[in-house]
Order: structure tokens, then sequence, then C-alpha cells
């Protein structure tokens, strides 16, 4: 009897569009506050009430710290995935669009899938799996390529978000020797502890120029939110997903990211969508889809 390919679909995979949701909001919220709280700042500030939240869950479950033969790699880990992509990150989209940056980002399954086939942890992909990662990338650039250009202009902070997305995809490649080892909690709060360690003496010129008292208690609320949830729980979800479904699988979820965006912006701020943008959200859904059948096997009974 011949089996066919299923669509799987777990708790997980709710979880991992929950973070999608989570992620595409955070846009709004990091907008909101960057007008009261400059972007250095901000994000010191949230990777700190991530680094606070992530431990405490974690000791709370009784984890025990990392070996110290591990310390290596969490400390890769923190400086590309919180340092170096948060400054990487926000000076980029402050010297390009957020199209461009979008447009770029869109290709982190690409990213991940080059890193894996380099190093000896590679994750075998199937063939459905190969056309769904294209697809996703391909309706990234038509839900945010219209409008998006290179330019003088832009062209410096279009190289930083291309750092920006080699660091993320180390940090979600990376882990996967850890995740044998330790959980998603751990590597989760390690990594945002070198993370922290690092970025705040970097931040603390911002920090000490921020007119404290001028804040609103909203935009503290949303810092707060964005720490809690963008950074802790989302990174909960996140290493959850690359321990279980493996890192090519799971970066497939970042190109949902501009989707939500898009849907959001299209309810609240009444943003025009088009056809093309529409035919790039469906061909993102159905690259995604495809990522979850599972392989094909054959046998008789």
């Amino acid at each position: 009897m011949t089996l066919r390919p299923r669509l799987t679909f777990t708790v997980l995979d709710g979880l991992l569009i929950l973070l999608v949701l989570i992620w595409g909001s955070n846009f709004s919220i990091v907008k909101t506050v960057l007008i009261e709280i400059p972007s250095i700042a901000f994000n010191a500030l949230r990777i700190l009430t991530a680094c606070v939240v992530l431990l405490t869950v974690s000791r709370l479950r009784g984890e025990p710290p990392p070996m110290r033969s591990d310390w290596p790699r969490f400390l890769s880990l923190g400086f590309l995935g919180h340092f170096c992509y948060q400054i990487v990150f926000v000076t980029g989209l402050e010297r390009t669009t957020v199209t461009n940056s979008s447009l770029i980002l869109g290709c982190m399954p690409f990213a991940v899938l080059a890193l894996n086939a380099a190093s000896q942890h590679r994750e075998p992909l199937g063939w459905r799996q190969w056309i769904g990662v294209t697809l996703a990338v391909v309706g990234v650039c038509f839900v945010v390529g219209q409008g998006a250009g290179v330019s003088r202009d832009t062209l410096a902070g279009d190289a930083m978000t291309f750092g920006a997305l080699w660091a993320w995809a180390f940090y979600t490649s990376g882990s996967r020797p850890l995740l044998t080892r330790y959980s998603p909690y751990q590597v989760s709060a390690y990594a945002t502890l070198v993370g922290a360690a690092l970025f705040t003496p970097v931040a603390l010129p911002s920090l000490f120029a921020l007119q404290w008292q001028s804040v609103s208690i909203w935009a503290w609320m949303l810092t707060v939110v964005s720490g809690v949830l963008a950074l802790s729980v989302s990174h909960i979800i996140w290493y959850t997903g690359v321990q279980r479904l493996g890192s090519a699988r799971t970066s497939i979820y970042s190109n949902l990211v501009p989707v939500v965006a898009m849907a959001i912006a299209a309810v609240w701020l009444r943003e025009p969508i088009g056809a093309a943008r529409i035919a790039g959200a469906a061909l993102v859904l159905t690259g995604l889809l495809l990522t979850r059948v599972g392989g094909q096997h054959s046998g008789h009974v």
C-alpha cells in the first residue's frame, strides 16, 4: 500500500502562528514607542526586560546554567542574534525603507538553508519543502516589493539589513547543537543574557540622555509588552520550532510576518493592499503549507 503525503498541523504550528502575530503587531508597537524613546534606549530596555523574564522562567523550571564547555556557543548566539542583530537592524532601518528592509529579511529561509548546508548539522529537505521555501520568498517579494528599490540613499541601510539577515540566520541555525542538550527556555535565556550584557553598555549614553519623566505610561507599557512578547515568548516558541521542526522549516514562518503586518495596516491604517499583494500572501501561505506536508513513504503491506 502506498502512503500519500499528508498535511500535518500541530499545536506547535499554532504557536508559531501566534509568534507571527506577535512579530507582525510588534512593528506598530515599536513605531509608537520610538516617538518617545530613542531606538537604542528602547532596544536596551526591552532586551533587559526579556532577560529578566527568560532567566526567571528558566530558573523556576529548575533548569541549571549551561555547562562551561557550551558557553562559547552561547556567547556567539548572544553576540550575533541579540547584540549585532539589534544594532545593525535598527541602524539599517533608519537608513533605508521599511519595504526594502522587509524584502531583504524575507530571504531568511534561504540564508538558513545556506548555513545548514555549510554546517555539519544538515537538515534533509524534500522537494516539496524546497518548493515551499521558494514560493514563500517569492510571495514576500510580491507583498513588500512594491515600492522597493535600491538607491544611493538606501544603499548603506540595505547593506546593514543584509548583515542583520545573516546574524539572525546564524542565531537560528547555530542553536541546533545546543537544543540537543538544553531546553528552548535555557537557550533563549542565556543567549539573551549575553546580548543584554553586551548591548547595555553601548546603550548607556542613550539611556542617560533619556527624559524618563516625559515618557508616557502608555509607552512604558508597550516597551514591557514588546520585551515580554516579542523577545521572550516569541524566542521560546522560535527555539521550540527549531528543536522540533528544524531551523529551515521554522524559518519559513518568518515570511508570514510581512503578510500579517500588511493585514494589520489594511484594517487599522486603511492602507491599500492591491491584487499583487493578495497574490503574494497566497504564495506565502501555499509555500508554508508545502513545508508542512509529510514526506512520501512507500511500502507494501
